[in-house]
């Protein structure tokens, strides 16, 4: 969806600010929202498609002015109210409103998180399920449209044509898993855009390419 999360290429947000050391928690509240999201995404269940969806969803101002974190505390809550695990009160004052459906949302122990968490999900499909579409140094054009819901193209690059450099394997589509309507699987394409094809001459660095992984759907031959 079209909205202010998407920053990519717009002037007036500064450099962006790059740590060189590893990331380290600020605050305990941070790691605590990390760790709350993690440990409900399974028995919600949502997957990130779903929350970065939700996040997406949050109003300019609140986009601009919330932490990081704070941003996947909201999105985590409203995910856990879509579920009927809370309502807003309960989140409100802390204290439970009723009694969760353990049939739909079963208990689950923290070393099955905890070993979740090291072999995470497998994501991918046999690459002969899909026939590819595009082959290497294909010309591609990115569809020009303004999905309403979540998607993974950059805004910078709608409408503009760059090169296929690989096929990459079939994955889940992350727009139809984001909705709820399934993996929807898919072949995966690294491309190369000239910087001066996305942004002009007056790109600050004319000579510079940038490849970008796109699925399937998003792409037209040119």
């Amino acid at each position: 969806m079209d909205n202010i999360h998407d920053l990519g290429g717009m002037h007036g947000f500064g450099p962006v600010p790059i740590e060189s050391e590893g990331y380290t928690f600020k605050h305990e509240w941070q790691r605590r929202a990390f760790g709350l999201t993690q440990s409900l995404a399974g028995n919600t269940p949502f997957c990130a498609d779903m929350h970065r969806h939700k996040i997406e969803q949050l109003s300019a101002v609140d986009y601009l002015q919330m932490d990081y974190f704070e941003k996947w505390t909201v999105a985590t809550s409203e995910l856990m109210k879509d579920a009927g695990l809370v309502d807003a009160n309960e989140l409100a004052t802390g204290v439970k409103s009723f009694a969760v459906d353990l049939t739909k949302h079963p208990a689950v122990r923290p070393d099955d998180l905890v070993n979740a968490m090291k072999v995470g999900g497998d994501y991918t499909f046999p690459a002969e399920s899909r026939v590819a579409a595009f082959q290497v140094n294909d010309t591609v054009r990115v569809l020009s449209n303004c999905p309403s819901g979540h998607t993974r193209v950059p805004r910078y690059v709608r409408g503009k044509i760059g090169t296929v450099c690989n096929v990459e394997d079939v994955f889940q589509f992350a727009d139809a898993v984001a909705k709820g309507e399934g993996p929807a699987p898919q072949h995966c394409y690294l491309v190369l855009f000239k910087a001066t094809d996305l942004w002009g001459e007056d790109a600050e660095a004319p000579d510079d390419v940038i490849y970008l992984d796109l699925a399937e759907a998003y792409l037209e031959r040119a």
